[in-house]
């Protein structure tokens, strides 16, 4: 009689521990894709569409899946099993859900390079294409110091590779997949442009958008 409880506990017991480890899976294989992907074994469309948003998904809904069962199964045992087990079901909750909208997040197709002058656009080295406006974002009506436009490409994340007199030039390597950008602050007489441009061919989501919108806050900051 007394090895049925027992058998019971230790089987609840294992099904926690592997909701557990199911937990923490999916976020493993999002690191691992990352890291591959930032040095280059795989591509981006490999790291982050096949082995984050197929895989890594598929994982975190799967581990919710079975933390929900396990919780089921562990209504005899509730006063030893039944907090760990739902603490992991909100754990597994929450990663899918992270993934549930990340993915779409990262589905919708913003514009790569943008700018706030569109007639006569900054030159950025190997941009192809004219770039676009993001809506909101436009020029600083003001002739910007040099050195303000290197503090605010610092400020918006940029590394300046670039100052001259009249423009600055910096680089944004983004930690999520290496999605960097590069941007240029081009200043004229009453008038300062950005232009940031994707170093990435793939749906961002708007982010060059926000990077854009990031600069011009800080330039605006800086006048």
């Amino acid at each position: 009689m007394a090895s049925g409880p027992r058998s019971r506990l230790k089987g609840g017991m294992a099904k926690v521990r592997i909701a557990m480890g199911l937990a923490v899976l999916a976020p493993l294989i999002t690191f691992a894709a990352l890291l591959l992907t930032r040095n280059g074994i795989v591509s981006l469309d490999v790291g982050l569409d096949v082995l984050t948003l197929q895989v890594a998904q598929v994982v975190a809904w799967f581990a919710l899946g079975f933390a929900v069962l396990s919780l089921a199964m562990s209504v005899q045992q509730f006063r030893r099993l039944g907090l760990i087990s739902i603490a992991i079901v909100i754990v597994c909750a929450a990663v899918a859900a992270a993934f549930f909208v990340q993915s779409r997040s990262i589905a919708v197709a913003g514009p790569l390079d943008v700018s706030t002058d569109l007639t006569e656009p900054p030159a950025v080295p190997g941009a192809t294409g004219a770039p676009v406006a993001c809506p909101g974002v436009q020029a600083v009506m003001t002739q910007v110091a040099p050195e303000k436009a290197t503090d605010a490409l610092q400020a918006a994340g940029f590394s300046v590779t670039e100052s001259q007199l009249f423009r600055s030039r910096g680089v944004r390597d983004g930690f999520w997949f290496g999605m960097g950008h590069e941007a240029v602050v081009r200043i004229r007489p009453g008038r300062t442009d950005v232009r940031v441009v994707a170093r990435y061919d793939h749906t961002d989501g708007g982010a060059t958008c926000k990077v854009a919108a990031a600069l011009v806050a800080a330039l605006q900051a800086a006048a």
